[in-house]
């Protein structure tokens, strides 16, 4: 340091910059949309989220803290859809933006699994969603979708909306312009904003394929009934918060994470 007291600031600049070489890979905070089929039948992927939230942070934070690069570059965002036998308040709910997990939590203790009659899912009213926050002014990085359930086609939403208050109803709200999964993955794949998807059960898996190969984002499937599924869940998302967070040396972080 003996740069500081002869004035050489070239010096400084560049002690600084071999010091942070690995904070500088990351210039931004990684923003990751967490979207979660709530309907009857995922009571136990909504308790796992809530129970291993916190280890997703610590696990994460721990590899970025190995590789020199700052602890605190991502932002997490719990999102969960239903159908829309739930009406506007209950066809999707979110939580803020955030960087402690014990807000998450907090989040998540209310959330309840209910409604969705039939067997596809609103996948395409949490896809919207995302759309929306990627045009905020920080975006979104990526989003990981995961549900039993694939998502719905064109005459299934038309049909749905009409038996919960026909467009009458959805007219006055939020999602009153229906939408399609693939318009609103359209929109994604547009600004580079991969969907990662893991599925519970084999009948979402074809449809959970087209939306993560027209992204560029990992399929896998989730067995989160099992007795490792909540650190199945754990895995998925840290790695794929840690490839995305460490910029650069995101497979690397991921390699470190499993071992």
């Amino acid at each position: 340091m003996a740069a500081l007291n002869t004035g050489n600031i070239v010096a400084v600049k560049e002690f600084l910059k071999n010091k942070n070489q690995g904070a500088n890979l990351v210039t931004v905070s990684s923003r990751t949309v967490l979207l979660m089929d709530a309907t009857g039948s995922m009571s136990s992927l909504l308790s796992a989220a809530k129970e291993t939230v916190c280890t997703m942070f610590e696990r994460a934070a721990s590899i970025l803290n190995n590789l020199a690069l700052p602890s605190d570059a991502f932002q997490l965002q719990f999102v969960v859809y239903r159908d829309y036998d739930c009406r506007e308040d209950g066809i999707l709910q979110s939580s803020p933006w955030e960087t402690k997990p014990s807000n998450l939590k907090n989040f998540m203790i209310p959330i309840a699994p209910m409604g969705g009659g039939d067997y596809e899912e609103a996948i395409e009213i949490g896809l919207w969603y995302a759309v929306q926050q990627s045009e905020q002014p920080d975006s979104i990085s990526q989003v990981i979708l995961i549900g039993d359930a694939p998502a719905k086609e064109r005459p299934a939403i038309a049909r749905d909306r009409n038996a919960s208050g026909g467009e009458t109803y959805w007219s006055r709200t939020k999602y009153k312009t229906p939408t399609y999964y693939m318009d609103e993955l359209q929109k994604l794949k547009a600004k580079n904003i991969p969907v990662h998807t893991f599925y519970l059960h084999d009948g979402a898996k074809n449809n959970f394929q087209i939306i993560a190969n027209g992204t560029s984002g990992r399929c896998e499937r989730l067995d989160i009934n099992s007795p490792h599924g909540a650190v199945l869940l754990t895995n998925f998302v840290t790695e794929e918060i840690l490839r995305k967070t460490a910029g650069d040396q995101g497979n690397i972080a991921v390699d470190l994470y499993r071992k």
